[in-house]
């Protein structure tokens, strides 16, 4: 009699392999020498950089290493500006924000950090995608 199992496709290992970094080959990332070295500085031991993205919006720059997401958001009241650090168990949304006006990939992307959005708004479409990637490998892996 055929064993009741959960069949598994001819050639497929039991322990599915760890997914690759989806930037591997091109790390770190990042602008501009100045902004690498204030996330730099802001590293705790054995945490490496990722990328570190600069921006158009009040979120002047988005660092991502792989603990944790790093903005500098320079609209904290009383003009003031704040170094934000959010580990990825306290992220819980990455979203592209868009018009309807802009494709869906739009240079905009959404942080949620607890119950509060983080807006960093990038250079380019493919900066953007680079974030959002990068964010949503570490939350999955």
């Amino acid at each position: 009699m055929p064993s009741m199992t959960h069949p598994i496709r001819p050639g497929t290992p039991q322990d599915h392999p760890r997914r690759p970094h989806p930037l591997a080959a091109r790390l770190p990332r990042f602008d501009e020498t100045v902004q690498y070295d204030v996330i730099r500085d802001s590293l705790m031991p054995e945490e490496q950089i990722d990328g570190v993205y600069a921006s158009d919006s009040a979120i002047a720059l988005c660092g991502i290493t792989n603990r944790r997401v790093i903005l500098l958001d320079t609209a904290f009241p009383g003009g003031r500006a704040a170094l934000i650090t959010a580990p990825y168990s306290r992220i819980t949304t990455v979203a592209y924000v868009s018009t309807e006006d802009d494709p869906i990939f739009s240079r905009t992307v959404a942080i949620q950090i607890g119950r509060t959005f983080y807006e960093v708004t990038c250079r380019g479409e493919q900066q953007a995608a680079e974030i959002h990637d990068l964010i949503t490998w570490h939350l999955m892996d």
